[in-house]
């Protein structure tokens, strides 16, 4: 068997067990398309006002970020004959579909205060039923695939399934559902269309979520079983404390948080600028949107080389700044009238240009920083003896959805701000009302990206350290094992430098 410094290598996964595993990021990548219409289509088809739209997300988001964690919590001290994810991965399964059906099918004649009461419920339903899928499905990953570039290998493939679940959803939507008619020349404000795309999503999001369950079902006798413990709220809360008091547990947090601001202006705003600002038709919205296609499957072959030549933080921080370059620079240009203007031949192909980069350098910045978190939970777990994977991991998303949920406002009140109009007629938006949209958006999103990116050079985990946490790991689950039969606190051993504060 080969050797490292930690002793025998980590097994390595075949690359069917990544393939399977990763599927089930198809339905996250198909989920961030249609969520991400939700504003949209609330706003403009069904005719709620922007600010009680972006209320409904803020609300939903915040209560998300408390659910999360309880899962992981949850799910990292199960013990059951399917282990301690597959059990809530099987449970989520069909009240996700039917609560995100139900969601775009607000009943016709409701007074707006009814809608946003449809809105919230089915936003916070679906919500809570998609987090016993995804924060089980998350921490199982850390634990498939312990080797320290393996796992980015498989993050890789992950991601190619993430973006191809986008890019199948965003096929369905502007090549097919959103045709243009008559009536709707740009087919995604057209009524009718909604409901069947939404349906055939959600159908597809439900064979990825079971594919993702069933097919890694075999590994479960392969997976860490917690020990048997006297469970009690003080010890219960010890342990939580215990996990979290990491130097890059806080990183992963903090850059998380910033970032979860910039997505919640991009989802709320991306198609108000692709429709009102360059003025795309929806295939042309969907050609664009294919872009991130090959830019994902690319940026799984080149993250990890790169990840392996120049380390996992100077590569994800360097990915990270030039893709929000690649993809500020048509904005920036279009405002300085460097750009070609709405109907131009030209302006669709460059769009794809600067989109491919830009999303190619993303996606492998997301590729690593995700290999990265994963790597956190080893850190943890040679610090307490714990395995907290499901925690840690929907730790890292709590504050980001925190933010989220506040600048989910940001979106409704910048519209606002424009006064722009709701479900409007032809005509209505004009092009200082969308050239005043992108010159609040971008200086906002430039900024708020740029400290995120910031924040992992405090990162402390490289190949080295990672491979003596393996080793520390090994010996305080021993010693955590054994404490456990007796009900003390398990004693740690000496943890390594690195991580610690």
């Amino acid at each position: 068997m080969e050797q490292t410094a930690s002793g025998p290598a980590p097994e390595k996964l075949s690359l069917k067990v990544k393939f399977v595993y990763g599927v089930g990021a198809i339905e996250y990548g198909a989920r961030i398309f249609v969520m991400g219409l939700l504003l949209f289509f609330y706003n403009q088809i069904v005719g709620l006002p922007a600010a009680m739209v972006s209320l409904a997300l803020s609300i939903s988001l915040l209560i998300d970020a408390f659910w999360d964690p309880m899962i992981g919590h949850v799910s990292d001290n199960l013990r059951t004959r399917l282990g301690r994810r597959h059990l809530l991965m099987y449970l989520a399964i069909v009240p996700f579909f039917v609560c995100f059906v139900l969601l775009f099918r607000p009943p016709e004649g409701l007074t707006h205060w009814q809608t946003f009461a449809w809105l919230l419920t089915f936003l916070l339903l679906t919500r809570f039923s998609v987090s016993l899928f995804e924060v089980p499905a998350a921490a199982l990953g850390p634990e498939l695939a312990p080797d320290y570039h393996d796992r980015t290998v498989m993050m890789g493939v992950r991601y190619a399934l993430l973006i191809g679940g986008g890019a199948v959803a965003t096929n369905l939507g502007y090549f097919y559902f959103f045709r243009p008619t008559p009536e709707f020349p740009s087919g995604q404000l057209n009524p009718e269309a909604w409901g069947p795309l939404t349906l055939a999503v959600g159908v597809m999001m439900l064979a990825a979520m079971v594919i993702c369950t069933v097919g890694t079902h075999h590994r479960i006798a392969r997976l860490h079983q917690p020990p048997v413990r006297r469970a009690s709220l003080k010890r219960t809360l010890g342990d939580v404390a215990a996990t979290l008091k990491n130097w890059n547990v806080g990183v992963v947090v903090v850059a998380a948080m910033i970032s979860g601001m910039a997505a919640g202006v991009y989802s709320g705003l991306g198609l108000y600028l692709a429709t009102y600002f360059w003025g795309l038709p929806a295939q042309q919205v969907g050609v664009l949107e294919m872009a991130r296609l090959l830019g994902a499957v690319l940026a799984a072959f080149i993250a990890p080389p790169l990840s392996r030549r120049f380390g996992k933080k100077r590569t994800t921080m360097g990915l990270f700044f030039a893709a929000v370059a690649a993809n500020s620079a048509p904005y920036i240009l279009a405002l300085a009238g460097l750009f070609p203007g709405k109907g131009a031949a030209e302006l669709l192909p460059l769009l794809i240009v600067f989109r491919f980069f830009g999303d190619t350098l993303a996606a492998g910045g997301y590729v690593v920083v995700t290999s990265m978190i994963a790597d956190v939970t080893d850190d943890a777990l040679a610090k307490t003896g714990r395995r907290s994977e499901g925690l840690l991991m929907s730790a890292d998303s709590f504050l980001q959805q925190v933010t989220t949920a506040m600048s989910a406002m940001l979106p409704g009140l910048i519209l606002a701000a424009v006064n722009f109009p709701d479900r409007p007629a032809p005509g209505m938006v004009t092009d200082a009302m969308a050239r005043e949209l992108v010159m609040i958006y971008l200086p906002v999103t430039i900024a708020i990206s740029t400290m995120s990116i910031a924040t992992w050079a405090f990162f402390r985990i490289d190949q080295k350290t990672h491979e003596q946490n393996l080793r520390t790991a090994r010996e305080a689950m021993a010693r955590a094992e054994a404490a456990s039969e007796s009900g003390e606190p398990p004693a740690v051993g000496a943890p390594v430098t690195s991580g610690r504060i």
